[in-house]
């Protein structure tokens, strides 16, 4: 049930609205990336980096929506602003440039994902993908739509037939045990698995239908709190490794899937834990 906080009218506005921003935060992403032999380029962690062009671009998206929202709060990737969470009924989860990776080495995809939500819920999901000129867009109870489509996931039924998106987050060392051992179980074994760089993307994908799994680990709330509201919206499922809704929200576990697959992943996953 959409909150007391914004009626469904107010949330179909604002939706449209911050699709605006997304627009403007992709268009100026892909056009400083035309230039970014002058971007300066640095390391958070291991393998994990951060450019100008994620900060500015967060700056941009954080202006727009403060003006849009002023009584919202914040959660950013990159910090630009004080997080907020805790001390507003609603508040924004924002990942300026998803798939920085991806931007640096001037591959597709990389993405703006803009996301409102309270403690319990997702109310809308923004993502734009600049490469493709795609902009993906949910909101609760409204259905999700790809450039004003309404898109849905797929109704393939046996993981046989799957098109698995299986991400790499940067903790290698935590990580490579399970990724090997699904790869092992997975490989040969669906139709195919993949790997693209941007969980925002992979779960706008399996809305769109062009997939079926998505599954990673180690990840963060902007990485998957716009994509998975635009998944349920188009009917898909996304919870943890267990099925439940216990760490997905945070990143630490997400498998996100059309439904009709979630049991057989669950189970293969409690195999390969």
């Amino acid at each position: 049930m959409t909150t007391d906080i914004i009626t469904p009218m107010q949330l179909a506005d604002l939706r449209r609205q911050v699709e605006e921003v997304a627009l403007q935060a992709g268009r100026f992403l892909k056009e400083s990336r035309l230039n970014f032999d002058d971007i300066s380029i640095q390391s958070k962690h291991s393998h994990d980096y951060v450019t100008d062009i994620d900060r500015q671009s967060e700056q941009l998206i954080v202006s727009r929506l403060k003006a849009l929202l002023p009584e919202a709060g914040f959660i950013t990737e990159e910090k630009t602003v004080e997080q907020e969470v805790g001390q507003h009924d609603v508040f924004w989860v924002i990942d300026p440039l998803d798939g920085t990776t991806n931007y640096i080495h001037d591959l597709a995809p990389y993405c703006v994902s803009i996301a409102l939500r309270t403690e319990a819920e997702i109310l809308l999901g923004v993502v734009y993908e600049p490469s493709r000129d795609e902009l993906f867009s949910a909101a609760l109870h409204q259905g999700a739509t790809l450039n004003g489509q309404r898109i849905q996931v797929t109704d393939t039924a046996d993981i046989d037939q799957c098109l698995v998106m299986i991400g790499y987050p940067y903790n290698a060392d935590e990580y490579r045990p399970f990724a090997l051992k699904m790869t092992e179980r997975l490989y040969g074994h669906c139709a195919s698995l993949r790997s693209m760089g941007s969980a925002e993307a992979e779960l706008c994908y399996l809305a769109a239908g062009r997939i079926d799994v998505y599954f990673e680990s180690f990840i963060q709330p902007w990485d998957v709190a716009a994509g998975a509201c635009i998944v349920k919206e188009a009917g898909g499922t996304v919870t943890d490794y267990a099925g439940a809704d216990k760490l997905w929200q945070s990143g630490r576990q997400v498998l996100a899937t059309n439904g009709k697959v979630h049991g057989q992943m669950v189970d293969i996953i409690s195999k390969s834990e």
